[in-house]
C-alpha cells in the first residue's frame, strides 16, 4: 500500500473533523474556522485543501455514496432474507456515521443544487435495485405476485425513502437513540405483506437465528 503524502494526511483529517462537528452541531451551524480549530490547523491551510465548505461537503458526499453503492452492488447478487436484513443493518451504521446528511437532506441539496442532482440520480439506482430485489423474491417464491401493475415500483420508491428518511422521523418523535432494531422493523413492516407461505416461513427462521445470536 502506498504510503500517504502530508497533504493527503491533511485531507482526510479535515474531513474528519469536519464530519465529527456536522454530526455533532449540524451541518448549517458549522464554519470553516470551527473545523480548522477541530483539525489544529489554519484557516488557510484548510482553504489551500479545500476552498469553502461546499468542497468539503462534496467530498464527504462522495464517501457517503461510494459506501451506499459498495452495500447495494454486493446485496444485488443474491437478495436472499438474510441479505435484506444484512443491508438493513450496514445501511443504519452508515446512516449513524454520516447523521448529519439524513437529517438535513432538503436544506443541504437546496444549498448546492449540483450535488442535488446526483443525489437524484443516486436516489433512482437505489429504488431500481431494490425492485430488482422484489422481483427476484416473486420469481422465488418468497413474495406474493404484483397484484396491480407498477406497485412494486411504488413499494421500491417507499422502501428508500424511508430508509433515508427514518433517521430525521426518530429525532422529530424525540427518540434520541436510534436502534438498529426499530430501523429494522419499520422496513420489514413494508415487505412482510407481500410474504407467500415460503416467504413467512423464511423470515421467521431468520429472525429465530438473529435472537439466538443475540441480536
Amino acid at each position: 500500500m502506498a504510503k500517504r503524502t502530508k497533504s493527503q494526511e491533511t485531507k482526510q483529517l479535515i474531513l474528519q473533523s469536519a464530519l465529527k462537528l456536522f454530526n455533532q452541531d449540524g451541518f448549517v451551524n458549522v464554519r470553516l474556522q470551527h473545523i480548522a480549530d477541530e483539525a489544529f490547523i489554519s484557516v488557510g491551510n484548510l482553504a489551500y485543501h479545500y476552498p469553502n465548505k461546499a468542497a468539503i461537503f462534496e467530498a464527504i458526499y462522495g464517501k457517503i455514496t461510494e459506501e451506499q453503492k459498495a452495500l447495494l452492488v454486493e446485496f444485488r447478487i443474491v437478495p436472499l432474507f438474510d441479505n435484506i436484513e444484512s443491508l438493513i443493518q450496514q445501511t443504519f451504521i452508515l446512516q449513524q456515521r454520516y447523521i448529519f446528511f439524513y437529517l438535513d437532506t432538503l436544506e443541504i441539496l437546496r444549498a448546492y443544487p449540483e450535488q442535488a442532482t446526483a443525489h437524484q440520480r443516486h436516489i433512482r439506482w437505489q429504488e431500481e435495485l431494490l425492485k430488482t430485489m422484489i422481483d427476484f423474491n416473486v420469481s422465488r417464491g418468497a413474495f406474493l405476485p404484483e397484484l396491480i401493475q407498477g406497485s412494486y415500483e411504488q413499494l421500491g420508491r417507499q422502501l428508500r425513502a424511508l430508509m433515508d428518511s427514518w433517521p430525521a422521523q426518530q429525532q422529530i418523535k424525540g427518540n434520541e437513540v436510534a436502534k438498529v432494531e426499530d430501523f429494522s422493523q419499520a422496513l420489514w413492516s413494508l415487505l412482510c405483506p407481500l410474504f407467500t407461505e415460503t416467504g413467512k416461513q423464511e423470515y421467521l427462521q431468520m429472525r429465530q437465528l438473529m435472537q439466538s445470536k443475540g441480536y
